[in-house]
């Protein structure tokens, strides 16, 4: 039994959802080498998912999704990386990007859910494209790199400025509108397929644009009409997806090397559970796993508690709700090298789970989307001490 099986009630929000997503792991498991040798996640894997509603947890119900929030998003995403990490970052990818288009306008989101509660859509946010607009249109032309889910996904929302305006804007793209490159070619993270994507004068709707601090806001967008609460958060209250990750990696690595305690490392080896340090080693990293889900779970509703309040978070709430994210991140890629490390040679097979999300935590330690570390926590330290911006700082915060 792992940690996720012990803390979940089966009266909880979402927990059919939760049932869903464990009943995967095995599978996933299973897939997860396959998947990271063809650099994509099994396109039955992906519809089997998306059809149990794990693409659509924060979803509003009247496109027939689950409505769920913050905290029912951070379980879905944990359980599923106890199986393979690629597979629950383009998961909570998936969720996120959904819940960004119900911010478009009522008939943009028409005739985007009309197939169903979830849109699996790649999102990117780095260098931006342009965009002319033309009689109610825009044509759209940019190249843009780590497109997460995009060998899965019908549409891809793209930064963009319209008409030389300096304000970023997040336009909805086709799928037939792209080019897409075979062009993930990584060690680590390998299945997420996060390839890079050309518009080359591609032709949307002019309300397929929005400015992309709307899209990160609370209210201010065009989708408050919904009544699900998810809806009327900010994206700031949904920042600990990604940080389940860490959650749920490190997890299954408590469960795989409990099982290998019993096991020698050697010929004349006794087997590892009769050493004091290999126990001691797993009893850390079991401690730092439960450690880490209460300080996951306290953060999200810091920011959950912040967003119903109303009013934007101020530098320090955001740099304390930075600092947890940046603190599970790096506590888990430490705590997993040093049970890869205790598992000898082995532990470096290519076709070891451990090895893997080992592997996997310390890219995500690196991505864009968590900032240069030593960037993101001197920024933390002088929000915290009241230092206030400074250049460099980001434009548009998560507010």
């Amino acid at each position: 039994m792992t940690l996720v099986d012990q803390v979940s009630s089966a009266n909880a929000p979402g927990a059919s959802l939760a049932d869903a997503a464990r009943g995967f792991v095995p599978r996933i498991r299973a897939l997860a080498r396959q998947m990271e040798l063809a650099r994509r996640l099994d396109d039955e894997l992906v519809e089997d998912m998306d059809t149990a509603g794990l693409f659509s947890v924060i979803v509003p119900k009247r496109w027939g999704g689950a409505g769920l929030g913050p905290h029912e998003l951070n379980q879905v995403a944990e359980i599923i990386a106890a199986g393979d990490v690629s597979t629950a970052w383009v998961t909570v990818f998936y969720n996120l990007h959904s819940w960004f288009l119900c911010r478009y306008p009522l008939d943009v989101q028409q005739e985007l859910f009309a197939g169903g509660p979830s849109v699996r859509t790649a999102a990117i946010l780095s260098q931006p494209g342009t965009a002319g607009r033309s009689g109610g249109q825009l044509r759209v032309n940019g190249s843009w790199g780590y497109a997460t889910g995009m060998l899965h996904a019908s549409h891809a929302l793209v930064p963009v400025t319209i008409d030389g305006d300096k304000e970023l804007r997040w336009v909805i793209v086709p799928r037939e509108q792209l080019d897409i490159a075979d062009d993930w070619d990584v060690a680590s993270m390998a299945a997420t397929g996060s390839v890079t994507i050309t518009a080359v004068d591609a032709i949307v709707p002019d309300s397929w644009a929005i400015p992309f601090g709307a899209a990160m806001s609370a209210n201010d967008h065009p989708g408050t009409f919904h009544e699900d609460e998810v809806v009327h958060l900010p994206f700031s209250a949904l920042r600990y997806g990604l940080s389940s990750l860490c959650v749920g990696a490190l997890d299954a690595a408590v469960e795989i090397t409990r099982e290998r305690l019993n096991s020698a490392s050697g010929v004349n080896s006794p087997p590892r559970i009769e050493r004091p340090a290999a126990r001691l080693r797993w009893l850390n990293a079991y401690q730092t796993a439960h450690i880490m889900r209460l300080v996951r779970d306290a953060a999200t509703e810091d920011v959950l508690q912040i967003a119903r309040r109303g009013t934007p978070q101020t530098l320090e709430e955001e740099a304390r709700a930075g600092l947890q994210g940046a603190t599970i991140l790096h506590t888990v890629r430490d705590t997993l090298r040093d049970l890869v490390d205790g598992n000898g040679s082995s532990g470096y097979r290519s076709d070891n789970q451990l090895r893997r999300m080992s592997s996997d935590i310390a890219m995500l330690s690196t991505h864009a989307v968590h900032g240069e570390y030593d960037v993101m926590m001197d920024r933390h330290a002088r929000w915290l001490l009241g230092m206030g911006l400074a250049p460099g700082d980001p434009g548009a915060r998560m507010t």
